[in-house]
């Protein structure tokens, strides 16, 4: 995939622009469960076609579409062209498992691509390899016992992929991106890839291709990588170690992308926010879903949280579009770092108690430092040692996110950050100084309350909080951890009452300590608990903790683990 940093004009539209709309869009909106709702529910063939001719949007305006995307801040569309299904929403050559099938008289893309074109939006089709409905598509579904395989040829398929691609190429004007998805069935070698990349370099030199054609291997031949549904740790990097180009695709909503008429949870627009501003820390871009209603309309629900990322990036923007990944590997307040050139945008969720702002290991001189809500107001700066501390006024301007725009005298030059301990010997891991290590599905995320920063929502075992900190000298630990529970548990450092049958564990290098069971309650109070005691040598160390979930889904919320030292000799 291409590298992050590379001048390339071909991505580089794609670096600068940072967030994107996606749309799941067909027939499977009419059921409003799910994108995947014939094979979730195993609906027969001739069963689904009749949920296909009752997909008429009439309501469907593509300018409002777009205006919508615009209001939101996005720089680019990408819509679903053909998904799992088979069925294209549009009025195709080769493929008559269309529009045609449906009352509505219009192409629905040809009306979205053109209203892309009258205002300057990218626009990229989502394509699927994976096709339910086409008769050389192999394999079947197990419960496809009415379609039979007999004669179905995957070459002859492919052919037909090749051409639906020449004509998504040639009949929509410039296609940003070709998406795919539904690779994981068949091998690269299988599916062809190689041959389809250079057709569609030939047809369309400039349309970006995701890595799903080449099933997501490392070192592949696409143009960025697509984590889904979670933020990689420390971005996305290829087999050389070097940063390449990726997108986080994320949904709105829990459970679909496609339209959902039964769906009651929603992301926060806090968390959408925050989530952007993550993504872009590390290097990538965020690509946001929505699924309208069969009918053309999309719900409120999206609407309203689009609208409020819209308005925070016109006020903070700057500090999101055309920047680069953070220059600092960790910060010590809860926040995050974009870079453009020689400036840092500081994105603060969490106001420091004591308003002053630490800049670790910064070698630059500052000129200036502002917020971007209020650029005339200058904030005063100041050295304490090898950091620089910069001072906030008593109330953050945005409770979400701040952003304070730092201008250097160059481009910014670090120094490497570690987690040490404090004066009293005692090492502090809050989670705002940590990584956490999840993979598809994330649910845990930061959160704050108060002057408590914390890990909530916490309740899957993929979801791992990980540290990396430095002990100067060998020495014994006393291990310490705080989280919230319920606010009748005895207080200080005892035995607590365990109603939940959830665990946590701390593994620290290659030592475990036993797992605790913890209980949860409606109530936050942050208290600590001892957890044991541990050796560790002098050098960088590794500190993850890990959940085993109760039967109730109990969600941990994880403040802070504190190493204290013991004041005798290692034996």
């Amino acid at each position: 995939m291409s590298t992050l940093y590379e001048s390339d004009p071909r991505t580089q539209w794609f670096r600068d622009a940072k967030f994107g709309l996606f749309i799941h869009w067909g027939p499977y909106a009419v059921i409003g469960r799910h994108e995947q709702a014939r094979s979730r529910l195993q609906i027969p063939q001739d069963k689904y076609d009749q949920y296909a001719a009752q997909f008429n949007p009439v309501l469907f305006d593509p300018d409002e579409w777009v205006s919508l995307a615009e209001d939101a801040g996005c720089r680019y569309i990408v819509i679903t062209s053909k998904h799992h299904d088979g069925f294209s929403i549009r009025r195709s050559r080769v493929n008559d498992y269309d529009m045609r099938r449906t009352p509505y008289a219009a192409d629905p893309l040809k009306m979205l691509a053109n209203a892309c074109a009258r205002k300057g939006m990218r626009l990229g089709f989502y394509y699927s390899i994976m096709d339910w409905h086409h008769p050389d598509y192999l394999p079947r579904r197990v419960w496809e016992r009415n379609r039979s395989a007999e004669g179905a040829d995957l070459n002859r398929y492919l052919d037909f992929m090749k051409e639906e691609l020449r004509e998504l190429l040639t009949d929509y004007g410039d296609v940003a991106f070709l998406w795919f998805d539904g690779e994981w069935e068949h091998t690269i070698e299988e599916m062809r890839s190689l041959e389809t990349l250079q057709f569609i370099k030939q047809l369309s030199p400039n349309t970006l291709v995701n890595d799903r054609l080449f099933k997501r291997q490392p070192g592949n031949p696409a143009d960025f990588g697509t984590p889904e549904q979670y933020v990689p740790a420390t971005g996305v990097v290829g087999i050389d170690g070097k940063a390449t180009l990726w997108e986080a695709c994320m949904t709105i909503n829990e459970d679909s992308w496609g339209y959902n008429k039964y769906e009651t949870v929603f992301k926060t627009e806090r968390d959408l926010i925050r989530k952007l501003v993550e993504v872009v820390s590390k290097g990538g871009n965020l690509l946001l879903n929505i699924g309208p209603m069969p009918d053309g309309q999309i719900q409120d629900e999206f609407q309203t949280r689009l609208k409020a990322i819209g308005r925070w990036l016109k006020a903070n923007g700057e500090g999101i579009y055309k920047t680069t990944a953070s220059c600092f590997p960790k910060l010590p307040f809860w926040g995050r770092c974009c870079v453009r050139e020689s400036a840092l945008y500081l994105h603060v969720f969490g106001w420091p108690v004591d308003r002053r702002l630490r800049i670790p290991g910064l070698k630059n001189g500052v000129l200036s430092a502002s917020l971007l809500a209020d650029p005339c107001c200058a904030l005063a700066c100041s050295r304490e040692g090898q950091d620089v501390l910069i001072q906030l006024p008593e109330q953050a301007p945005d409770e979400i996110a701040s952003a304070v725009k730092i201008q250097l005298d160059g481009s910014p030059e670090v120094l490497p950050f570690e987690i040490q301990p404090d004066s009293d010997g005692a090492i502090h891991l809050g989670v705002e100084a940590g990584e956490l290590h999840t993979k598809f599905g994330q649910q845990a995320k930061l959160e704050n309350v108060l002057e408590h920063v914390f890990i909530t929502n916490w309740n899957r075992p993929q979801d791992v909080p990980t540290w990396t900190f430095t002990t100067p000298a060998e020495d014994r630990y006393r291990v310490v951890i705080t989280y919230a529970v319920n606010g009748k548990e005895t207080d200080g450092m005892g035995e607590m009452e365990i109603p939940a049958l959830a665990h946590y564990s701390i593994r620290i290098d290659d030592q475990d300590l036993p797992g605790k069971a913890f209980s949860t309650g409606r109530l936050w109070v942050f208290k600590s608990f001892e957890v044991g005691e541990i050796s560790l040598g002098k050098g960088q160390h590794q500190l993850q903790v890990f959940l085993t979930p109760g039967p109730n889904g109990e969600t941990m919320n994880l403040e802070k683990i504190v190493l204290e030292p013991i004041d005798q000799a290692v034996p």
